[in-house]
């Protein structure tokens, strides 16, 4: 596993891994379009892919996520609230337009996560050393009927908390993450919730680990990536 000091390094590491070992592939969907025709969607792959950012929050201003959507959209998932479509596409509607259908998505985070966040909080402070305190995003009787394209699915599988020596870590699992449009968005929506509940729980916030089972860069993508 690489380790990095700050989101700055890792990025260009993880850029200079997809251009040095990347394999190609060709699948069929994206989200919920098929693409199999399209070659535009041949992705570079890095499979299982694993780092870790020590004291992530410290360097989370190197991430450039897309703004205001990002805060917005942070702010719904934490809401408790079922929120679907909400207001944070609106701007990033180029594009999340595509896969809303009669007016709503087919998930949202927010109706994934419900008032689980208050749960998270109230466990680590009861039980810190707990290694029960995930957050689960997967819905495991839901998703697998809408895989192959039949709607879309989520590309998080959950966050892992464990507090250890004083802080507070996140470990953030991914099915899937998309370098080019994204990452920086996913990676920083990650780190806002490690600083979130470590200031709720009064814990110092530590360390960003990412588990990617695909982490790839579509073709249409690699001019501007590489």
């Amino acid at each position: 596993m690489r380790i990095y000091v700050d989101f700055e390094t890792a990025l260009d590491e993880i850029k200079r891994d997809l251009a040095e070992m990347g394999i190609t592939v060709h699948p069929q969907t994206m989200q919920d379009k098929y693409v199999g025709d399209n070659e535009d969607y041949v992705t570079t792959e890095l499979q299982n892919y694993v780092y870790t950012v020590i004291d992530a929050v410290k360097s989370i201003d190197q991430l450039h996520p897309s703004q205001p959507w990002a805060e917005k959209e942070f702010n719904e998932r934490i809401s408790c609230k079922r929120v679907n479509p909400g207001t944070a596409y609106l701007h990033r509607e180029e594009v999340w337009d595509e896969f809303l259908h009669d007016g709503k998505f087919a998930y949202t985070y927010s109706e994934r996560i419900e008032d689980n966040v208050e749960r998270l909080i109230r466990e680590i402070s009861e039980r810190p050393d707990s290694r029960q305190l995930y957050l689960s995003i997967w819905d495991r009787c839901l998703d697998p009927r809408n895989m192959g394209g039949v709607s879309r699915v989520p590309c998080s599988l959950g966050y892992l908390f464990q507090v250890r020596r004083g802080k507070l870590h996140i470990t953030y699992f991914m099915r899937s993450c998309d370098y080019a449009t994204h990452m920086e968005n996913d990676i920083y929506l990650a780190t806002k919730l490690l600083e979130y509940v470590a200031k709720r729980t009064g814990y110092e916030p530590g360390n960003f680990t990412h588990f990617v089972g695909s982490l790839h860069v579509y073709r249409k993508d690699l001019k501007g990536v590489f």
